[in-house]
């Protein structure tokens, strides 16, 4: 919402709520009886919606007067209390937390509501009416406001289903913390602690006041398509470049654009770039280094506060000490004694085998394991293989079992009419055996799963070679694997050489971890490094989009109250001046 409807907004406001003191002689708050018994009998009798969250809008809103007394609590005969004018800046500056302002703020201002600056006369009169109407407003505003900084303003299952990683803790009893802030003066510091509380999503929020400053200088402007820039370049092209690698940090921090040459200094900061955004670091701007360049400040804004969002759904620590797949960065973290300690290229699901996002515990690990292939995969992908070269699954090291059960015989694949069956018919049990040759290649990493879902060794190598690796059929594939095994196992007595001679032999092994290590499978295309790097990645599933339809969409929560009703019986009372009997029940009947 533009600044100058939010400043007519607060005008209002404060226009509603003065008039006389005789006006307000009997609302003056908090120790008038009369006030206070009229708050808890409005809140007392006004209708209860059917209950749509673990604590419907309507009972928080009445539990939090009477923990502050039944007294209006951010309002008095003068206009807004200190406490008030702290709300209305929180709320009207939720974008500076990823939220959006228009689901906080009072009912929509159009042209009725400015008519209602040219008739306060007969406005004054229901004085208390407004009085009471607003402070409840308010009260329902600031505590949406808390939940969604605390937990999130969708439920993520809204995009993707089913959630299986770890929440936020949800137990918080947002209203009676509320009350007490406010009782011993510790507002700011409450709604302080709704934030998560890592330092990951903490860079985030400073990376989105780094992009609002861009926007509002102005931006980047799109560089024109053409050749590809090197070094030795110049021109208008490398000098839009240069702009642009400086508003975002990449470059010439102490330094003015003198020329448009593009010069050793250049190649460093589109470098810098390149690896910000997960692109080849050969410090010439391709197609895909100009694709990343031309993305809009806004863009970028939004992706930022879309991870935002995703870190109020997390835990504020995972722990000292975890493992942590970013499936858009295409890297396994590993963080002990609360430090990163190293961080390994990986593979991730394809778009239509997507890796999930998850939390579990890694429980052992397999040194040259077996492949039991995932009926799936046998169906779908193997079966046309075995039709096209019966001799596939010998050349594979892969046998083939009558069935699943313990005691399954072995089959000879060359007795089975491969062509009689289909994906909706294969009886059979696959199983590859350990070689260098196994698609598990010779580790894997095993956290119990409802998903079935594992990081393992790959034979395929090349493939970590690309910069976006997005091939698997949904498992983790790690390009070192024995650097994890190693940090896993070094507290065990074993080392890389013992690992590697354990793996030579190709005698399957499984070994349990004496400390299980927490597993985090994550989605961030935007986040902060230590180095103070932002970083950005592509939306290699869709969930950014569909994240971004979700919150386009009216708050949840205020769906379910039905935010229109609330406005148009606000407007009518202070547009008509009518005194309703039971104002504040009025308001509930909308929530």
């Amino acid at each position: 919402m533009k600044h100058q409807t939010i400043s007519i907004l607060i005008f209002l406001i404060i226009v509603f709520l003065y008039s006389p003191a005789t006006a307000l002689d009997d609302l003056k708050a908090p120790t008038n009886e009369n006030a206070q018994g009229r708050m808890a009998h409005h809140m007392e009798s006004s209708p209860q919606l059917p209950t749509t969250t673990a604590e419907d809008s309507n009972s928080a809103i009445a539990r939090f007067y009477q923990l502050v007394g039944n007294h209006a609590a951010w309002t008095g005969p003068n206009g807004l209390l200190p406490q008030g004018k702290l709300l209305l800046q929180k709320i009207t500056n939720a974008s500076t937390v990823g939220l959006s302002t228009n689901d906080y703020l009072l009912p929509e201002i159009g042209t009725e509501w400015v008519h209602v600056t040219h008739g306060l006369d007969k406005f004054l009169s229901t004085a208390h009416a407004s009085y009471i109407q607003l402070d409840a407003l308010l009260t329902d505003r600031i505590l949406h406001y808390a939940k969604h900084l605390h937990q999130g303003r969708i439920n993520p299952e809204q995009v993707d289903r089913p959630w299986q990683a770890r929440r936020r803790s949800m137990d918080r009893d947002i209203p009676y913390e509320l009350a007490q802030a406010l009782t011993n003066n510790r507002f700011e510091s409450f709604i302080e602690s709704l934030h998560p509380q890592s330092a990951a999503y903490r860079r985030l929020m400073g990376a989105l006041r780094q992009y609002e400053a861009i926007r509002r200088s102005g931006g980047w402007l799109p560089i024109d398509d053409g050749p590809t820039l090197r070094q030795g370049d110049s021109g208008p092209r490398v000098a839009m470049l240069k702009y642009h690698l400086k508003l975002t940090g990449d470059g010439f921090d102490d330094h003015p654009i003198i020329n448009d040459g593009f010069d050793e200094n250049v190649t460093i900061a589109v470098k810098r770039f390149q690896h910000r955004h997960g692109l080849k670091e050969d410090g010439q701007v391709g197609k895909k280094t100009l694709a990343e360049l031309n993305i809009p400040v806004e863009q970028r804004i939004r992706q930022l506060q879309l991870n935002m969002e995703r870190w109020r759904w997390l835990p504020d620590s995972f722990g000292d000490r975890y493992l942590m797949v970013n499936i858009p960065a295409f890297e396994l973290t590993i963080v002990d004694s609360g430090c990163r300690v190293d961080g390994l290229r990986a593979i991730v699901g394809r778009k239509t085998r997507q890796t999930p996002i998850l939390s579990d515990r890694m429980t052992y690990i397999e040194l040259n394991p077996y492949w039991n292939v995932p009926q799936k995969i046998a169906r779908r992908d193997i079966l046309p293989k075995i039709k096209n070269d019966p001799a596939y699954l010998i050349r594979q090291g892969i046998r083939i079992f009558d069935s699943w059960d313990r005691d399954a015989q072995e089959l000879n694949p060359m007795d089975i009419d491969w062509n009689r069956l289909s994906r909706g018919d294969f009886p059979y049990r696959l199983r590859q055996d350990p070689s260098r040759r196994n698609a598990l290649g010779q580790i894997k990493f095993i956290f119990p799963n409802p998903r079935s879902i594992y990081i393992h060794d790959t034979p395929g190598k090349a493939l970590f070679n690309r910069q976006q690796r997005t091939f698997s059929s949904g498992c983790v594939r790690l390009e070192d694997p024995i650097t994890l095994a190693t940090h896993l196992l070094s507290a065990q007595g074993w080392n890389r050489e013992r690992i590697e001679a354990m793996i030579d032999s190709e005698e399957r092994k499984a070994v349990i971890l004496d400390k299980p290590i927490p597993v985090h499978l994550v989605y961030f295309t935007a986040w902060v490094d230590e180095q103070q790097r932002i970083n950005f990645r592509k939306d290699i599933y869709g969930h950014d989009a569909r994240l971004t339809q979700a919150l386009r969409q009216p708050a949840p929560d205020l769906i379910a109250r039905g935010e229109s009703p609330v406005d148009k019986n606000l407007m009518a009372a202070a547009t008509t001046g009518t005194d309703r009997s039971g104002s504040l029940a009025l308001l509930s009947n909308g929530l």
